[in-house]
C-alpha cells in the first residue's frame, strides 16, 4: 500500500502512537507523518505508507495552521497543561482580570508574533539533541539548553478574549511552537502563560473537511493524491520512458513539463518518479513506484 493518510488525531496520544494504531489497522510496515503534534493536541496529521513517504519532505516545511486557546492565569514547565501548572495567586488574577485588555494583547502580538521572530523550544519537545529527545534528557533530569530558532508567523487573529483564556488562530511555517508562543506571551504580560487546548486545522492546503477519525479508518479513507501534489503532478504513460528512468538515464525530448524544479510523473495510477526538467532533458531525481 502506498498512500497518504489526513488523520484527525485525538488528544492525550502522541503522534508516534497514531503511527502504530494505523500499522495495527492498516497492516503495513512503512509510515512516516509531515509534523509532530503534541499529545495536548488534536486534527490535522498528514501520514505517509509505503513508498509514499519518500513524499515527505515534500510537505512537511509547509505552513500550518492552528486554534489555540492560551490561559494566562499560570506557568508550567511543558508551556501546556500536561505537567503541573503553578497558578499566580488570586490577588493577582483578580487584578489582571481588572486591567488587562485586548488592546494590550493585540499590541504585544503585532509587535512580537507576527512575521519573523525567534523562539526558545519547549524542554518537554520531541526535538533532539545530540541524538536524544529534549523531552528525555529533562526528565532523566539533565540540565540542557534549547537553542533559539527563527520562525515566521504569517496570520494571526485574536478569537476572543475573556481573562484568563485567549483564543487565536495562528497561520505559522513548520517548526513553530505555540506552547512556546503562548509562554512568550505571559512573560510579556507579566500574567504567566500555558497553552491548555490546540488544534490543528490546515497543513498542505488541508483542512479539516479531509480529516479521518484514527477510529474510523480503513484501507479505503485514503486521501486524493492530487490534493497534495495538484500543482506537481504530470501524468505521462510511457514505459520505455519510466525504463530508462529506472536505470537513471537521462532523456533527451520535447516535453510539456515546467523547467528546473522537482515534479511528480504520475502513470494514472500513482506517481512513479521524482524528476526535473531542464533544457529539454528529463533529469531522474528519486524513485517512487
Amino acid at each position: 500500500m502506498d498512500a497518504f493518510y489526513y488523520i484527525d488525531k485525538p488528544t492525550g496520544i502522541t503522534s508516534f502512537q497514531v503511527l502504530r494504531e494505523m500499522r495495527k489497522i492498516l497492516w503495513v510496515k512503512k509510515f512516516g507523518h509531515s509534523g509532530t503534534l503534541d499529545p495536548l493536541a488534536t486534527g490535522g496529521l498528514l501520514v505517509a505508507v509505503g513508498a509514499y513517504t519518500k513524499l515527505i519532505p515534500y510537505v512537511e516545511k509547509d505552513s500550518k495552521r492552528y486554534h489555540a486557546t492560551i490561559m494566562l492565569d499560570g506557568s508550567s514547565p511543558s508551556f501546556d497543561s500536561d505537567t503541573e501548572i503553578s497558578f499566580l495567586s488570586w490577588e493577582k488574577q483578580k487584578y489582571f482580570q481588572n486591567s488587562l485588555s485586548l488592546q494590550d494583547i493585540e499590541i504585544l502580538f503585532q509587535r512580537h508574533f507576527f512575521w519573523n521572530i525567534s523562539q526558545v523550544p519547549p524542554k518537554y519537545s520531541a526535538l533532539k539533541i545530540d541524538g536524544k529527545r529534549a523531552l528525555d534528557r529533562t526528565l532523566a533530569g539533565e540540565e540542557i539548553e534549547m537553542k533559539t530558532r527563527e520562525v515566521e508567523i504569517f496570520s494571526y487573529k485574536i478569537e476572543s478574549f475573556h481573562y484568563p483564556e485567549l483564543r487565536v488562530e495562528l497561520n505559522v511555517s513548520a517548526g513553530t511552537y505555540i506552547r512556546s508562543i503562548a509562554h512568550d506571551l505571559g512573560a510579556l504580560l507579566w500574567t504567566w502563560g500555558y497553552l491548555s487546548a490546540l488544534r490543528r486545522t490546515w497543513v498542505w492546503q488541508l483542512d479539516v473537511s479531509s480529516l479521518v477519525w484514527l477510529n474510523e479508518l480503513d484501507e479505503t479513507k485514503i486521501l486524493d493524491i492530487a490534493k497534495i501534489f495538484w500543482d506537481r503532478m504530470y501524468e505521462y504513460k510511457d514505459e520505455t520512458l519510466y525504463k530508462r528512468l529506472s536505470e537513471w538515464q537521462r532523456v533527451r525530448g520535447d516535453f510539456s513539463f515546467p523547467e528546473q524544479q522537482d515534479i511528480f510523473l504520475t502513470d494514472g495510477q500513482g506517481i512513479r518518479f521524482v524528476v526535473e526538467y531542464k533544457n529539454g532533458v528529463i533529469h531522474p531525481r528519486k524513485k517512487i513506484l
